[in-house]
């Protein structure tokens, strides 16, 4: 596992994860080999998609006609989910909180979360305006993405060819 492998390198001492199961069964995975505690937290979820959560594409495609993330407005919200708005403000505020209590001398934070998550973040501590309509960093399954709060500069790698 690269993450225990370069456990000197990285001097992961917290993991964050969102609750949903695929994150929620990395971040197990990964704190087996770190012999770390999984902190989850809902703010680290993807978007809600609400009526559509689970539903096979095809099916979503014939019931929901043309509705997709980036063709929803700013405060439109999936049927019974939530909006790019409130999607941006939960990952906003979770940011937020994360930045203010994260402490150098604590060691790193590994968050366990969704592209559309990390892709929020590269906007907030890039400083770029955020819309759902063009995600500027698309995010490859299984990719490290290291940010250093200091900097604000991050380093991308992908763990699966």
């Amino acid at each position: 596992m690269y993450l225990k492998e370069k456990q000197t390198e990285h001097r992961i001492r917290r993991i964050l994860s969102s609750d949903l199961r695929r994150a929620a069964t990395t971040a197990e995975l990964i704190s087996s080999g770190l012999g770390l505690p999984v902190h989850p937290d809902p703010r680290l979820r993807e978007t809600n998609n609400g009526d559509l959560a689970g539903m096979a594409n095809e099916i979503a495609l014939e019931r929901y006609p043309g509705l997709f993330f980036s063709s929803l407005g700013m405060d439109e919200a999936y049927p019974n989910g939530e909006s790019p708005r409130d999607f941006f403000r939960r990952v906003r505020n979770w940011f937020e909180d994360f930045r203010s209590a994260a402490r150098p001398e604590d060691g790193n934070t590994l968050a366990v979360t969704h592209g559309g998550v990390i892709n929020v973040v590269y906007h907030l501590a890039l400083d770029i305006p955020w819309s759902n309509r063009s995600p500027a960093f698309p995010c490859d399954h299984a990719s490290l993405h290291a940010l250093d709060l200091d900097r604000m500069d991050f380093a991308k790698k992908n763990l699966v060819p």
